[in-house]
């Protein structure tokens, strides 16, 4: 490690409970990962183009959970057994809602970058503060503000080339796909070979080679769709679903590089549909109950997918890895986890 990792891993300490068996392994690694966002955001916060800032942000994705077989246990584990007494945070800003406020795609691109640049003058305040004392509720500001710059970095592509050919936004299934969820049960999660069977069989740009490649990650998405059908019931009655690592597992096996022939913008009506803007004055559970609705809505679009183009499943993934983000940085802003904290 180097001599500020080992000085901010030292601050983290004080952000986790004494008889937290993987503390040290915890702070090394949180320490690193935090490093390397600030490093990846600080261009962010001048002048620099965003993209390749965004771009470094993206590869991050995979390491948001922290868990490593020799190292730091998953995010959820921290939040629930690692971290100190908090109390909940005020929620900070959404990723993608309202990015489809307007339809031109200047201003689309422009608003992911704002939002960009003030969530990394952000990362960077929080991180500078943990330097000098950390504290639980500081170490939680500080992984929901780098989810929420993922989860931008996830989206810039997009946005990132000219319009595209217009193409229609796939229609939304969700209470098809809800009915799916609830009949086969844990079943569901276990069809990636059936969807990927539907998904060649109605969709002849999948039969490119680096399809199943892109496919091998997206398939894990099963488990995340069945856990947000939980998170937004859970929601819409007041309360925090007790477990994100199903939320996180979207983000872990997050890697466009695998695929990045496949990339391709995705045309501006698509992000007005499925990047509305909040309702105003939104409560915090009723937003999460949202923003569960709408991944669902875009998860809905890919497990029901015909015709639709290798772009077009990039940018939908994308999305929906944007909004999962999204959803476990507000989850744990709210106080997810800290219920199940108990003797170790």
């Amino acid at each position: 490690m180097s001599d500020p990792e080992q000085a901010l891993a030292r601050s983290l300490l004080g952000a986790f409970r004494p008889d937290f068996p993987e503390r040290e392994a915890t702070a090394r690694q949180l320490s690193e990962l935090i490093l390397d966002a600030v490093s990846a955001a600080l261009p962010l916060t001048g002048h620099a183009p965003a993209e390749p800032a965004l771009a470094e942000l993206e590869t991050l994705a995979q390491d948001v959970d922290l868990y490593a077989w020799d190292g730091a246990p998953g995010w959820d584990v921290v939040l629930a057994r690692g971290l100190g007494v908090r109390a909940p945070l005020t929620a900070g800003p959404p990723v993608v809602d309202g990015l489809g406020a307007r339809p031109e795609r200047t201003q689309q691109r422009g608003e992911v970058k704002r939002r960009a640049h003030a969530e990394a003058a952000n990362l960077v305040a929080l991180s500078r503060r943990a330097a000098g004392s950390a504290t639980p509720s500081g170490v939680v500001a500080m992984h929901a503000s780098l989810l929420r710059l993922v989860g931008l970095a996830a989206v810039s592509p997009l946005l990132s080339q000219d319009e595209p050919e217009a193409a229609p936004v796939p229609e939304p299934r969700v209470a098809d796909l809800l009915e799916e969820i609830a009949a086969r049960g844990e079943g569901f999660t276990g069809a990636q070979e059936e969807w990927l069977a539907r998904l060649l069989a109605d969709n002849p740009a999948a039969h490119a080679p680096a399809f199943r490649t892109f496919y091998a990650g997206l398939s894990q998405t099963l488990r995340t769709a069945a856990a947000l059908a939980g998170f937004g019931a859970e929601a819409s009655a007041g309360r925090l679903a007790p477990d994100p690592e199903a939320l996180l597992g979207a983000l872990g096996t997050w890697q466009p590089v695998r695929w990045a022939s496949l990339r391709g913008a995705a045309p501006s009506r698509w992000i007005e549909v499925l990047c509305p803007p909040a309702p105003e004055g939104e409560e915090p559970f009723p937003r999460l109950h949202r923003e569960c609705s709408l991944a669902l809505d875009v998860f809905s679009r890919l497990w029901f997918a015909k015709a639709l183009s290798l772009p077009g499943f990039t940018s939908l993934a994308a999305m929906f890895t944007a909004r999962c983000a999204g959803i476990v940085a507000l989850w744990e802003e709210l106080g997810g986890g800290a219920d199940a904290a108990g003797p170790l």
